[in-house]
């Protein structure tokens, strides 16, 4: 037991936070197995079983069984469990039981919570952590409560008290925690299409879940400050982070403009949102914008949507939700730093400048990384789809980067995956979720930092 935890304490930050994902991962999957998680006291085929445990623990809500067909209440719980986990991070429910039991961090901790929560600083962590859970509760509780108006049995007669309550419960946790995952039926969301109530809580949710912890508390802050009489309302933008302003502008794009093109895009389409009222047509476009941020849930059937719908909605997985949060992708803010490069570069500057604020180069050189990175593994992942499966090429596509990004929806292709691309979609959940350079750092063991101090004579490469 202590070579053990010799060789934890020793092990550096980015492995243990790789390791600790295939742990859950794996007793994810056992539990899934167990008859006690199967309807018909059943046992589960280890592949699906590992899939549903990495899809859960990945937020991701990509399944090859109907989590409502396949599981029992046990088996749901379990999977609950896993998205609660995959959500907020599991260092962060390590780090919650360590403040209240120990009322202390140790610095390898403090690290590994600061890389998992992507903080620049580890001072006042406990606080941090302490207002994730706080906030955590609050808004999944609230969730949870307003959804239960609906599937309580005077709304949802076929589910009972007892089971309206736990779908409501779920779902909201799943919204939260950007999973997709439901408990409803094989069609998801789709029978609430036109349901006001239930279409603005899942889309709150599933907003406040992918702004970061981050974010929630700079705009915390800031009312606070403003309440104070720090400063007037009209000058609360000004006090805001670079980050949140960042994050701000690039959500409210990545919404509203997807929202307006599947709107204009699908509005004749009669499997789509042909059939429905003008509410209906708005809340169903705005909800599928929505859900891009990596949440998963669907209130349109994916397979029908015209192929340009479809590749719109790829190029927004991809881009995915922000940092420090509970979402996937490559992540708002690094598209925003590298299209800053870019503007600031065609404007003869050095310099990435934003809101009178310069980012450093450190942090454009690892978003390109992370972007490049990304593309590379997706790519290749994308490449042996092609090889074992017999959808069309943008369905493909469409699946690998909903896998890579942690989003969720599919078109009508994960339940036809051969075992080969069912390892391919684990693996790029996987990559998706615990994050590229992490997984890349965890495997390459670095040589020591003598070579770092190292200079090269500059050479001349012609590009574009």
């Amino acid at each position: 037991m202590n070579f053990i935890q010799e060789k934890l304490a020793k092990m550096r930050i980015s492995r243990k936070i790789a390791l600790s994902f295939v742990v859950v991962i794996l007793m994810g999957a056992f539990l899934l197995t167990l008859p006690i998680s199967n309807r018909g006291w059943t046992w589960l085929n280890p592949l699906d079983a590992l899939f549903t445990a990495t899809s859960a623990t990945c937020v991701t809500g990509l399944v090859t069984k109907v989590t409502a067909d396949q599981f029992t209440m046990f088996g749901q719980l379990v999977i609950l469990l896993m998205i609660q986990i995959g959500g907020l991070g599991l260092m962060t429910i390590v780090a919650i039981f360590i403040i209240h039991l120990k009322s202390r961090l140790s610095l390898n901790d403090r690290l590994m919570m600061k890389e998992m929560l992507n903080q620049d600083s580890l001072s006042d962590m406990h606080n941090f952590i302490r207002s994730i859970l706080r906030y955590t509760l609050i808004f999944e509780g609230c969730g949870a409560i307003l959804l239960a108006i609906r599937f309580i049995p005077q709304y949802a007669p076929e589910y009972g008290i007892v089971r309206g309550i736990f779908n409501s419960i779920f779902i909201s946790i799943s919204a939260f925690c950007n999973a997709g995952f439901d408990t409803m039926s094989a069609t998801s969301l789709m029978p609430y299409v036109d349901d006001p109530l239930v279409n603005i809580v899942v889309m709150l949710l599933i907003v406040l879940g992918g702004l970061g912890f981050a974010v929630w508390f700079d705009l915390r802050d800031r009312f606070r400050d403003m309440r104070k009489g720090k400063f007037t309302p009209s000058r609360f933008w000004k006090y805001l982070s670079l980050h949140t302003k960042l994050v701000l502008l690039m959500t409210s794009f990545l919404i509203v403009v997807p929202a307006v093109l599947i709107f204009c895009v699908e509005y004749n389409n009669p499997a789509t949102l042909g059939a429905l009222s003008l509410p209906g047509k708005l809340f169903a476009a705005l909800f599928q914008s929505v859900t891009l941020r990596t949440a998963g849930f669907a209130s349109l059937d994916i397979a029908s949507l015209h192929q340009s719908t479809k590749f719109l909605m790829i190029i927004c997985m991809f881009i995915g939700g922000s940092p420090g949060g509970t979402a996937g992708g490559v992540k708002t803010t690094t598209i925003a730093v590298l299209a800053l490069l870019v503007l600031n570069q065609l404007k003869n500057r050095d310099e990435v400048v934003a809101f009178k604020r310069s980012i450093t180069q450190s942090v454009v050189i690892r978003s390109a990384m992370i972007l490049f990175i990304n593309l590379f593994s997706l790519v290749i992942g994308l490449f042996i789809l092609t090889l074992s499966e017999k959808a069309t090429f943008l369905h493909l596509f469409f699946e690998a980067v909903s896998a890579m990004a942690t989003v969720g929806l599919s078109a009508n292709v994960t339940p036809t995956l051969t075992v080969v691309g069912k390892v391919v979609i684990i693996l790029l959940m996987y990559i998706g979720r615990i994050g590229v350079i992490t997984l890349i750092i965890s495997i390459i063991r670095g040589k020591g930092s003598a070579q770092k101090t190292l200079s090269y004579p500059s050479g001349h490469v012609i590009v574009g």
